[in-house]
């Protein structure tokens, strides 16, 4: 730490001390994979355009089974209480974690300490912006707390400087069950009798694949997995002391700027051709498909009328298709001009779930959900993701491709819009699908790769 920082500690007063400085530009990935010695207080974060990616370590603060209010209070309260230390780079400290997807739906004791929604603040947090990466360390302030900092800057120097991490291996013998295929089977064709009889007009089913080894699960492995296998996706990696939650999303739930709002509509699925020609047929038939156009259309109807009360001049995008690794989706972006006084987490409490995740009518979908499946969803399914705790900032995606981990343990979901055209095969085998994302991540198994 430079004399001038050391002499402007001496004089503040606030709960909370921010300062960054920069470091040269590396692999986050890899220095995850080298943080063991903070196992169960680390996130990674990597977005579909890879323009942020961040990775955080120790946990300042921990805010567990938290609301939207609750958590914008405490993103207020450390606005109000902290400093941020003048230096040649800047980084504002992050909030990172998940909502649960419904907090007062069935339950779900797998995910532990995860189940009700989590979110940490690092000690310590590397974000890589373009060329350059940026060390951000946060504490308490207290006596001594200059050597506190020095001390997260040796653990810094510590890791930068370790050797690559071996190459580690995938768990051995991963056993993997679909669980209560024949009543999710009954429960699709219970909600299209309640569709077709006008209670709703579209839910999302999820169902779910238990996951166990011999071995250990590796967050790390699973990780770089994921970043090789599935192009234009959220990658993050969420630990709390006995779970983890990783995933690999196509889906945008909402980002915020100073500026602007933009989410995108992503609904309907088909899976990927294995040559050129195939590809194209199936994405023009997913398009031209009314079935899906419809599920489509319900998603954009909605988040246009929940994102008008925050913006001005609502922009929809050329609707097209998203391909990742193993499935392609309907795809629609819409943007708008941030209006003055709106929230971030007010828009993510407004927006969630879209109809792509809960149904239409919203509360008529979530009821249902509650009465109707089986086992709760934790996080999946919810707003992940990140918020500047100095300004109203940051990006939620959605959790969906995504799973829960112990260390030898795993739980995957899988979800699929039910409408009144549903059938029930047929909707497992798109549930099947969706599971091969997390599937291939956890087993690091490479087939023949989809044309992109």
């Amino acid at each position: 730490m430079c004399t001038n920082l050391h002499e402007q500690l001496a004089t503040i007063q606030t709960e909370y001390i921010s300062y960054s400085y920069p470091i040269a530009s590396v692999a986050l990935n890899d220095l995850f994979a080298k943080s063991d010695a903070y196992q169960g207080e680390r996130f990674f974060w990597q977005s579909a355009d890879k323009k942020v990616v961040l990775l955080g370590l120790g946990q300042l603060e921990v805010l567990q089974g938290k609301t939207t209010e609750e958590i914008q209070a405490f993103q207020t309260y450390f606005f109000e209480h902290s400093t941020i230390l003048p230096t040649e780079v800047y980084q504002e400290p992050l909030l990172f974690g998940g909502f649960a997807f419904d907090s007062s739906g069935k339950t779900e004791s797998f995910w532990n300490e995860l189940e009700k929604g989590y979110f940490q603040v690092p000690f310590i947090l590397f974000s890589q912006q373009e060329e350059q990466c940026i060390v951000t360390l946060t504490v308490r302030n207290q006596e001594h707390v200059e050597t506190v900092f020095q001390q997260l800057e040796e653990q810094v120097c510590a890791l930068l400087t370790l050797p690559p991490s071996e190459q580690a291996t995938p768990a051995p013998d991963i056993q993997a069950t679909e669980l209560g295929i024949d009543p999710w089977l009954t429960l699709v064709d219970e909600s299209v009798q309640a569709i077709q009889a006008g209670a709703l007009k579209k839910v999302v089913l999820a169902r779910q694949m238990k996951l166990s080894t011999t071995g250990k699960f590796d967050s790390a492995v699973i990780l770089n997995h994921l970043l090789d296998q599935q192009p234009n996706t959220y990658v993050f990696v969420l630990e709390g002391a006995t779970r983890c939650f990783i995933g690999a999303t196509p889906e945008r739930l909402i980002e915020g700027t100073p500026d602007y709002f933009a989410t995108a509509s992503v609904a309907g699925s088909i899976k990927r051709g294995t040559t050129l020609a195939e590809d194209e047929r199936l994405g023009q038939s997913l398009l031209n498909d009314a079935k899906n156009s419809h599920e489509h259309g319900l998603v954009v109807n909605r988040i246009e009328q929940e994102l008008a009360p925050f913006i001005d001049e609502l922009t929809l995008g050329a609707r097209r298709l998203l391909k990742n690794r193993d499935i392609q989706h309907i795809y629609l972006p819409l943007f708008g001009k941030r209006k003055k006084g709106t929230h971030l987490l007010q828009c993510v409490q407004t927006l969630h779930p879209t109809p792509a995740l809960g149904g239409e009518p919203r509360e008529a979908a979530m009821q249902w959900l509650a009465e109707h499946e089986v086992s709760g969803r934790g996080l999946y399914g919810a707003p992940i993701g990140w918020l500047s705790l100095k300004e109203d900032i940051g990006e939620f995606a959605v959790g969906i491709r995504s799973g829960v981990f112990s260390e030898d343990e795993g739980l995957l979901y899988a979800g699929c819009g039910i409408v009144g055209e549903s059938i029930a095969k047929e909707e497992e085998k798109e549930t099947r699908m969706k599971f091969q994302p997390m599937l291939r991540g956890v087993k690091g198994i490479e087939s023949s790769k989809s044309y992109d």
